[in-house]
């Protein structure tokens, strides 16, 4: 299974593990700031990224599912020649 990144924060979601975390987002603005527990819901180890739901976002910065992209293996990225 692949593995896919977030553009926004890097964070990585691996299949094989699963995610174990909610995200938490910080509430700003005029009033109060506090912080929240996100809609993300806990992901077995073995799910591939394909059958997470369309409204699954990263645990990390809370970017929603369209903004991760397929993580380039290693062997290919040594290849390349642009730093």
């Amino acid at each position: 299974m692949d593995k896919y990144i977030c553009r926004m924060c890097g964070h990585v979601y691996d299949p094989a593990k699963g995610e174990a975390k909610k995200y938490t987002i910080l509430l700003t603005g005029v009033g109060e700031a506090g912080t929240a527990q996100a809609n993300s819901p806990y992901v077995k180890a073995g799910t591939d990224f394909s059958a997470l739901p369309d409204d699954w976002k990263c645990p990390v910065c809370g970017a929603l599912k369209s903004y991760f992209r397929k993580q380039m293996p290693e062997r290919l990225a040594s290849l390349r020649t642009l730093a």
